[in-house]
């Protein structure tokens, strides 16, 4: 049974909420990351990383991409995926399955690439045995062009399938 379900789709094409959905409607208990974005003065000024789970040591919600002008001219913080994406990343791995009934990561190809320490533990939650949902932006890194390599994922896309699709689907597929 294939059990590694990539949302992928453009900005704003409603990943988020498709995720939200499912996990509303199976009451499963996630684990992993959430991408949020910040603003400033009413302005987007990029994104942050949220752990579910709290991580030892560190701040739990981290800025891993911002903007330093007005343009769209963004930075990655690859600072941040080197040691809080990691450590959030080995903590996921090293929590008994009784405490979660799925991984979450969202979302990839932001910036990932930057970190290859990150992308190594990135790869093993998708060789485990786990639930994976992975929310990845339409755009082609080294990451994510791995990922959509595997055979062992199914990929719904939100810029070509509707957000009721992929839920009723991904909800077939869990049963």
């Amino acid at each position: 049974m294939v059990n590694k379900f990539i949302i992928i789709g453009n900005s704003n094409t409603g990943k988020s909420a498709v995720l939200d959905k499912i996990l509303e409607d199976t009451g499963y208990r996630p684990i992993g990351f959430r991408m949020k974005d910040f603003q400033i003065e009413n302005e987007f000024r990029g994104y942050y990383i949220h752990s579910i789970l709290e991580v030892e040591g560190f701040h739990n919600n981290l800025p891993i991409q911002t903007s330093l002008l007005k343009r769209k001219k963004r930075i990655q913080l690859s600072e941040v995926y080197d040691t809080f994406g990691v450590q959030c990343l080995k903590d996921v791995l090293s929590k008994d399955k009784d405490e979660y009934d799925c991984i979450v990561l969202d979302e990839l190809g932001r910036g990932e690439y930057t970190s290859k320490e990150f992308s190594k533990y990135v790869n093993k939650i998708l060789d485990s045995d786990n639930k994976v949902f992975i929310l990845m932006k339409n755009t082609p890194n080294e990451v994510t062009t791995e990922i959509r390599k595997r055979r062992d994922i199914l990929i719904y896309d939100l810029d070509n399938m509707s957000q009721d699709e992929v839920i009723l689907n991904i909800e077939d597929k869990l049963k």
